[in-house]
């Protein structure tokens, strides 16, 4: 997945396809050659240009093309058809139906959530010391054991919401950087550098998250915790939210605390909607970082943390086989720390 994508960011390049291999041309000649068995997913920028052949190749091997904007927003993805999982679809929607069960998946999502900004904050902790955050790590505990007590989508929401202004905090306490302050979450546009890197991951992981939806013949605009609305998919939302600590808010900790995103990767561009943006050049900073990522382990806050790997794609497989089997109920999201289940 993240090890295998190929980002191409010249305007001025297209990609092809011979008998044996991809190819980059330039101006009418090769520039680089790809074997098959690098590419899990293609993610190009606005300009790049793919020839018919090999979108054809692509869509056989299953892997993905997502076409980015000028800004890095995604205009649109390529995908191959949807594995028949018809069991499946019919698990979600039996599950949706349920009032209870669909409200106790919410729960589960929320509360997995929770774990996770107190797990990394605990890890975070063993090699720093602050007196703030460990109260942070209280607080956030008191809002998780709040979860269980909610009765409705807006209770439940309404805790999540007061526990990310204080998870928030604890963000901008843990970004070490003596040029970036970070005051909370903003977005749409992101005011900050640090909420650009934020909405950027986020997006990443969600795009991520829905190829592998899609892969499992799943339905992603069937949702429990996000309202089920025309073009959101609302599985993936719900899927993605254990994964913002536990993946997107760690990966903008890493590029800012160790520098591999720094002040010139960031500007305003000019609009009528300015916000902070990140630079192409930054962007694929992101996506070689999560490749990296899936080769070691984040040593930054702390050893034993998982990196993302297989991760994605593992919980939406278990998320498809308990829908398949009518088990909803048993299904646990992803937690950091497994003592940490319910």
């Amino acid at each position: 997945m993240f090890d295998k994508t190929i980002y191409i960011r010249d305007p001025k390049t297209t990609l092809a396809v011979n008998a044996s291999h991809f190819t980059l041309r330039s101006h009418g000649r090769q520039i680089g050659r790809i074997p098959p068995t690098m590419i899990g997913q293609v993610i190009v920028e606005h300009g790049v240009e793919i020839t018919r052949n090999a979108l054809d190749r692509l869509g056989t091997m299953g892997a993905p093309v997502t076409f980015l904007g000028k800004g890095g927003r995604v205009q649109a993805r390529l995908v191959a058809p949807w594995r028949p999982n018809p069991a499946g679809r019919l698990g979600q929607a039996h599950a949706w139906f349920d009032d209870v069960l669909r409200f106790q998946l919410a729960q589960r999502w929320i509360d997995a959530k929770l774990a996770n900004c107190g797990t990394v904050l605990r890890r975070y902790l063993s090699n720093y010391r602050d007196e703030r955050l460990s109260l942070i790590v209280k607080e956030l505990r008191r809002f998780r054991d709040a979860v269980p007590g909610t009765e409705s989508i807006p209770s439940l929401m309404g805790v999540e919401g007061m526990a990310a202004r204080i998870w928030f905090e604890a963000i901008g306490r843990m970004l070490r950087t003596d040029w970036l302050t970070f005051s909370g979450r903003n977005r749409q546009p992101p005011k900050d550098p640090g909420n650009a890197v934020l909405s950027y991951s986020y997006a990443v992981l969600s795009h991520q998250l829905l190829a592998c939806v899609e892969a499992e013949g799943l339905d992603p605009y069937i949702g429990y915790l996000h309202s089920t609305e025309s073009r959101r998919p609302s599985l993936v939302l719900d899927l993605l939210e254990p994964f913002r600590p536990a993946l997107g808010d760690r990966l903008m900790l890493r590029l800012l605390n160790l520098a591999i995103l720094r002040e010139e990767h960031f500007g305003i561009p000019d609009g009528p909607h300015n916000g902070v943006r990140i630079s192409r050049e930054g962007r694929e900073a992101v996506l070689l970082e999560l490749g990296k990522w899936v080769q070691d382990c984040d040593a930054d806050l702390g050893p034993g943390l998982p990196s993302p790997g297989s991760l994605l794609m593992d919980e939406v497989t278990r998320f498809a086989k308990h829908a398949a089997a009518r088990t909803l109920a048993d299904f646990r999201p992803f937690y950091l720390d497994p003592e940490e289940v319910r």
